[in-house]
């Protein structure tokens, strides 16, 4: 698994972008108008607005997203894909593990997705347990 994840996370660094970039276009191309934010793209990736932000700024940078004004409130900002960001999008390093998982049989691929799927259950509610138990002691530690 370790050796999967690694050489998966090196092909991250591909066409300029880092996993973080790539995770961002990726989530902007697929993401419902009302959600394409910083906050919400950092809701959905479990991280800080300011690295949400630092991740958007870049791909801003290199013009593969660009800020839209809302049309009812012009106070908002809609961030979208270019067309530069959506064609990249062709070059996605997830497609060559995509790839890989397509050349599976049928069997092994309903047993790999019932597998993933309970492994990312096991995760969640993992990281749930820690999340409770470190809020639980905070206000002991202050006490």
């Amino acid at each position: 698994m370790a050796q999967v994840l690694r050489t998966t996370a090196s092909l991250a660094f591909t066409e300029g972008l880092n996993p973080a970039q790539w995770a961002a276009l990726r989530y902007f191309a697929g993401a419902n108008p009302s959600a394409r934010s910083v906050v919400a793209f950092a809701r959905y990736h479990g991280t800080t607005k300011g690295t949400a932000s630092q991740t958007i700024a870049a791909l801003l940078k290199k013009g593969l997203l660009e800020r839209h004004k809302g049309e009812r409130d012009r106070r908002t900002i809609s961030l979208v894909l270019t067309d530069e960001g959506r064609g990249l999008l062709a070059h996605d390093p997830l497609n060559e593990l995509a790839a890989a998982v397509g050349t599976l049989g049928e069997h092994d691929h309903r047993a790999m997705a019932a597998a993933l799927d309970q492994i990312l259950r096991t995760l969640l509610a993992r990281r749930a347990g820690r999340n409770g138990r470190r809020n639980r002691a905070e206000p002991e530690a202050a006490a």
